[in-house]
């Protein structure tokens, strides 16, 4: 969150507008969102190619446990996870980057 940066950036002395410049926030209402804003995060990797060094995913399966509720939907969200797990280990494998969830 924009405003738990700005929290540490004064901790530490920093100017938080210089920290909040150098990053990219979103909060995904769905896992479907969530998908679509890991595409636009990997294309940001992939375009600027060693501007990004980390991407840190808070409460990765929180939507997924909304979204596909119960022992009826649960291979499908096993299945909407894995193939999330698998876009975030090809962005972390490329130059250096890392990616945290």
């Amino acid at each position: 969150r924009p405003d738990r940066l700005r929290d540490i950036a004064d901790r530490f002395n920093v100017d938080h507008d210089a920290v909040l410049d150098n990053v990219l926030y979103a909060r995904a209402y769905t896992s479907e969102h969530q998908m679509e804003l890991l595409d636009y995060v990997a294309a940001k990797f992939h375009e600027e190619a060693g501007i990004f060094k980390l991407l840190i995913i808070d409460s990765i399966m929180a939507l997924f446990r909304v979204d596909f509720s119960g022992r009826g939907e649960l291979a499908e969200r096993q299945q909407k996870l894995a193939q999330m797990l698998s876009r975030l280990q090809k962005i972390s494998e490329g130059k250096g980057n890392i990616a945290k969830f």
